[in-house]
C-alpha cells in the first residue's frame, strides 16, 4: 500500500534541502547532500521531529543546516523550520511555489 504524502517542501535540484512528510509519521528528505529520515507528529500548530537519521557524506560548499531540524511550522507558503533550542534555523518554499 502506497503511504501518502502530507506535505512537500525545498527543491530537487542537487544542493537544494528538501523535506516530505508521510501519512504514516514518515518524514524524509536531504539536506542538500545527505538523506534524512525519522518520524514526526503534529504537535499545537506546527510538527516535532524524532528519531532523525542522516547518511554522513563530506559535501564541499553544501549548508546542511536542514540536518538540525526539531521542530517546523508553516507560514506564507513556507515551511519554517526551528533547532532543538526553538529558534529558526531556515525556511523551505512549497514544493511547487
Amino acid at each position: 500500500m502506497d503511504e501518502k504524502m502530507i506535505g512537500q517542501w525545498g527543491g530537487e535540484e542537487p544542493g537544494q534541502p528538501s523535506l516530505v512528510l508521510w501519512a504514516g509519521g514518515r518524514v524524509s528528505g536531504s539536506d542538500g547532500c545527505n538523506r534524512l529520515m525519522g518520524s514526526w507528529r503534529a504537535e499545537g500548530d506546527g510538527y516535532l521531529f524524532s528519531q532523525m537519521a542522516s547518511t554522513m557524506m563530506y559535501c564541499q560548499g553544501v549548508d546542511t543546516w536542514l540536518s538540525r531540524l526539531a521542530s517546523a511550522r508553516e507560514a506564507d507558503g513556507q515551511l519554517i523550520v526551528c533547532d532543538a533550542g526553538g529558534l529558526e534555523i531556515g525556511r523551505l518554499a512549497a514544493h511547487g511555489s
